[in-house]
């Protein structure tokens, strides 16, 4: 059973074997011509490509087959190829060209070769991609403690323009563009760098390195190390200035590579000063120091440097300039007195806090004010910062640019200037409150929720305020622009007043901080301040009538004269008056027109005029009349 099997299927593979041969022998007899075709380019590199070749038909068949190229058209075998040594059944093939230069045009045909000929494929051309430049790193020399010269040779563009070279530098290795980097122009071929800031005995490693629109490409890495440079510092900004002195110092950031044996400042009143002017000595050692210039001219432009010293010699912070205060500063400007007059400039003194000078000026609204230091010159010259918040003092102390010029107030009047020349700031302020209080036991209670005494300002003098006040036999007061403190004042520590009572100017104290004691008699009193002058009176009572009511208009006229009532606690006068309006008036010496203290009795009340325009009159009939005023209830009554 098993014999009869094998038997059988011997019998059909004879019978496969020769029908498949008739076939194959019969195909061969109906071969077509043979043909190829170059058909793409694929995995395009700069130094490599994939060209792919197709059979249309292969005649009596291929000894060998694959892609010819070159760099001129029409390549053939005799110039480069490369065979295919694929599966031979298939019509595609593909060969990777290999070891092409970059950035070059080459010229490709598919190639077959039957046992008489070879044939060729349709020609395709491609263009190999460009590289990043070819370069080398020149040998660094001309070593100092913080420069030195490097520069590389550009051999090759890698096919593309060179956009950008120079060397980059750092202290750890491979450095590349990002790290500190000199720019030198662009193109191939030989250029030389200039390595700068660089921190002495230090060891640097550098790599030239070139870039065109491929990337960029670095040289060999060199390595060398700088000398011992001079320190490197800062100087510190000028403080504590005065007429004779400032203070300065500086910080050693960078030793240089070797121990700082010395530092300080040094100074001059020309640039660029060095140890061989006038200098402090302030230890040794990194770190920030400070250091104090004395014996300084008073009102002079000083040029500073902050200096350190190692072996490699000195070295000097950047320049700073100042100047020592002067006793006296000048307003000028077509918003003043001075106009643009540099002869005849508006004084400004120096308070008791050096480099702070205050003034009050008459200044004319919405126009320029600057400040000199000499008369007749214009530099040192202060005024607005450029560009800076208003407040903020610019200067020009001889070479640089003038600053701009101030601008005075909207209103036209006495106001108080300050400028500091320590914080270079200044400011432009009314010179007088415009509100003036009275506080103390003397005259109620030193609880300002309990006291409200304000004080009537003279009009036309700002600088002028008047009471007249309730005082008690014993205590004391004083004044403040507002119902707090903060600003009061009194008198002299220690002062004795000067005159009296009933003197025409009264008793007189000097403004200061101390409390001012009552007279000792209880009483109605004449309080005026003086504010330009810093004088303070207290005197008695001199009120008057003015006017037809008494026929006459003469100031301080005694026919108008009230009389003092404190034992009632009333101010009065009785007196045969025309029919006319009731006018009347307080009085001091320092007072220049009777209407400026004027007052009424309104509705009852006293109403002062103060800082306003004329009052609404109140008349009396033809005949005696009493008026009664009490300045302790602020009432009045005309009888």
């Amino acid at each position: 059973m098993k014999r009869k099997t094998f038997y059988k299927i011997l019998a059909i593979l004879i019978t496969a074997s020769l029908f498949f041969g008739a076939c194959t022998k019969e195909k061969s007899n109906v071969r077509l011509t043979p043909k190829l075709s170059t058909t793409q380019v694929l995995n395009l590199k700069s130094d490599s490509a994939t060209v792919v070749g197709y059979v249309v038909s292969e005649g009596i068949g291929f000894t060998e087959k694959g892609i010819c190229y070159n760099t001129t058209a029409g390549p053939t075998i005799a110039n480069f190829k490369v065979v295919y040594s694929g599966s031979s059944t298939t019509a595609t093939f593909k060969v990777i060209l290999a070891s092409l230069k970059y950035a070059t045009k080459y010229y490709a045909r598919a190639y077959a070769t039957t046992g008489t000929e070879t044939i060729y494929g349709d020609e395709y051309t491609f263009t190999t991609l460009s590289v990043a430049p070819k370069i080398t790193t020149t040998v660094i020399s001309s070593i100092t403690g913080t420069t030195a010269t490097g520069g590389g040779n550009i051999s090759d563009n890698g096919g593309e323009t060179v956009t950008a070279r120079g060397v980059c530098w750092s202290t750890v290795h491979n450095p590349t563009v990002a790290d500190s980097k000199t720019s030198n122009d662009t193109g191939s071929g030989t250029y030389a760098s200039n390595l700068t800031n660089l921190l002495g005995k230090t060891t640097y490693y550098v790599r030239a390195y070139a870039t065109n629109k491929i990337g960029t490409a670095y040289g060999t890495e060199v390595s060398f190390m700088t000398l011992v440079a001079v320190p490197t510092l800062t100087t510190t900004a000028i403080t504590n200035i005065t007429a004779g002195g400032a203070t300065s110092g500086g910080n050693v950031t960078i030793d240089g590579g070797a121990d700082i044996l010395e530092r300080g400042v040094c100074w001059s009143t020309a640039a660029a000063p060095t140890i061989a002017d006038h200098n402090s000595s302030n230890g040794t050692g990194k770190g920030v120091f400070t250091s104090t210039l004395v014996n300084l001219d008073v009102a002079t432009l000083y040029h500073v440097r902050a200096y350190a010293k190692n072996s490699a010699g000195y070295g000097y912070g950047p320049e700073v300039t100042f100047m020592t205060f002067p006793n006296q500063i000048y307003a000028l400007g077509d918003g003043t007195t001075a106009v643009w007059d540099n002869n005849n400039p508006v004084l400004i003194e120096q308070s008791s806090t050096p480099g702070i000078y205050i003034g009050n000026l008459t200044l004319t609204a919405s126009k320029s004010l600057k400040f000199i230091l000499t008369v007749g010159k214009w530099q040192p010259q202060w005024g607005q910062a450029t560009g800076q918040p208003a407040g903020t003092l610019g200067v020009n102390l001889g070479s640089g640019n003038d600053p701009d010029a101030i601008t005075t107030p909207a209103a036209n009047g006495v106001y108080k200037v300050t400028v500091n020349l320590g914080t270079m700031t200044y400011k432009v302020e009314s010179a007088y409150p415009s509100a003036l209080y009275m506080i103390g036991d003397g005259v109620g209670d030193w609880d300002w929720t309990k006291t409200d005494l304000p004080m009537i300002p003279v009009n036309s003098h700002p600088n002028l305020f008047w009471k007249i006040v309730w005082m008690n036999s014993s205590g004391n007061f004083k004044f403040a622009p507002e119902k707090a403190w903060g600003n009061d004042f009194g008198k002299l520590q220690d002062e004795i007043a000067s005159g009296n009572v009933a003197d025409n100017t009264g008793m007189i104290y000097t403004k200061g901080g101390q409390n001012i004691p009552v007279t000792g008699t209880a009483g109605y009193y004449m309080v005026v301040v003086d504010l330009a002058t810093n004088k303070i009176s207290i005197a008695n009572p001199k009120i008057y009538l003015m006017g037809n009511t008494i026929g006459s208009w003469d100031t301080a006229n005694s026919a108008g004269l009230f009389t003092v009532d404190n034992t009632n606690g009333l101010v009065t006068v009785t007196k045969t008056l025309a029919a006319d309006d009731l006018r009347m008036y307080v009085w001091h010496s320092w007072f220049t027109d009777w209407w400026q203290s004027e007052f009424i009795i309104l509705d009852g009340k006293i109403a002062f005029r103060g800082t306003g325009g004329d009052q609404t009159r109140v008349g009396v009939t033809a005949g005696s009349h009493t008026v009664n005023l009490n300045f302790k209830l602020g009432v009045g009554a005309i009888q």
